[in-house]
């Protein structure tokens, strides 16, 4: 079990997301100043890194997998989750679930647009079984498309033209 030093908290790193109790050994909430189990007080608690994915526990010094390509906020992920990265192509919780190809191309995943795309995507595919081996077959091809599309003004144009203008139409059409 590590123990993080307030220095490395305050120096921009990401704070653990839980810590172990160090008397009952459950896990509380990073800010907690007393467990919420046994009521003791979590000044001397371990502060622990646990994979942004499973949230098993990680052992001590186990390095960040990386940032997330569109925050930049620090993952961690155990080895089987790492292993499932492909091209360094790593995402936070937050945006393990976005429109890849979409926020690549409209350079933020806060434009409005993609959330006319989330629905679609949850709404309407994910409520049937012809959907749902779309979006699996879209999350495993799209990341490598993004990242490329990120880099390429070219290659970012003619995904603008062809798949997403012509997507959004086609959304649109649906749900007005």
């Amino acid at each position: 079990m590590q123990r993080v030093p307030r220095a490395t908290i305050l120096e921009g790193k990401r704070m653990p997301e839980k810590v172990e109790c160090r008397y009952c050994g459950r896990k509380n909430e990073a800010n907690a100043t007393e467990c919420i189990h046994c009521g003791a007080s979590l000044s001397d608690a371990v502060k622990r890194i646990f994979c942004d994915r499973c949230g098993i526990p990680l052992p001590e010094g186990f390095d960040a997998a990386g940032k997330c390509v569109t925050c930049g906020e620090i993952v961690y992920l155990c080895d089987k989750h790492k292993a499932k990265v492909k091209d360094d192509e790593i995402y936070c919780k937050e945006h393990i679930s976005e429109c890849f190809i979409a926020t690549a191309v409209f350079g933020t995943p806060l434009d409005p647009r993609l959330d006319e795309l989330r629905r679609f995507r949850d709404d309407w595919l994910m409520a049937n079984p012809l959907g749902r081996v779309f979006v699996f077959t879209y999350y495993e091809l799209s990341p490598s498309i993004a990242r490329r599309a990120r880099k390429n003004e070219t290659l970012k144009e003619i995904l603008r033209k062809f798949i997403v203008q012509p997507g959004l139409r086609f959304v649109r059409a649906l749900f007005d």
